[in-house]
């Protein structure tokens, strides 16, 4: 995401910055897009240019219909809890995450890899550091 941030009425901004309604300039850009990541909904498009912006939210899933016909059940927890984190969780953190058994959430892992949901990164298959993350 890289879009150009700038306040079209400057001094709007800053009384709105100093009576705390606001953060800082461009935090509901990036809010957008990451609330609706969040939720597995696709992307905001977000179209600026010079005299105008206009933005477009879709309430469709990052998942292709297939994808999501394909999902193991009970995957969507596992899924929830990947898009609520920041970083790739590892296995065990997953199993924590979700209070379910190792091999349940290994199962769920490797159809969600399979189906192309999910990305795994490690060294090995054995890799006990080995995490896994939500395509971006």
């Amino acid at each position: 995401m890289d879009i150009a941030r700038y306040a079209r009425n400057p001094r709007i901004a800053r009384v709105c910055s100093d009576l705390g309604i606001t953060q800082e300039r461009g935090e509901g850009i990036r809010r957008m897009f990451d609330e609706m990541r969040l939720v597995g909904l696709v992307d905001p498009e977000y179209h600026q240019t010079s005299g105008s912006v206009r933005l477009t939210l879709t309430a469709l899933s990052r998942l292709s219909p297939e994808q999501q016909a394909a999902l193991p059940r009970g995957a969507e927890e596992i899924l929830a809890v990947l898009r609520h984190r920041e970083h790739p969780l590892g296995t065990g953190e997953l199993v924590e995450a979700t209070g379910r058994s190792r091999p349940w959430v290994r199962a769920q892992l490797e159809e969600l890899r399979a189906s192309g949901v999910v990305h795994w990164e490690g060294k090995s298959p054995r890799d006990p550091r080995a995490t896994w993350s939500l395509p971006r």
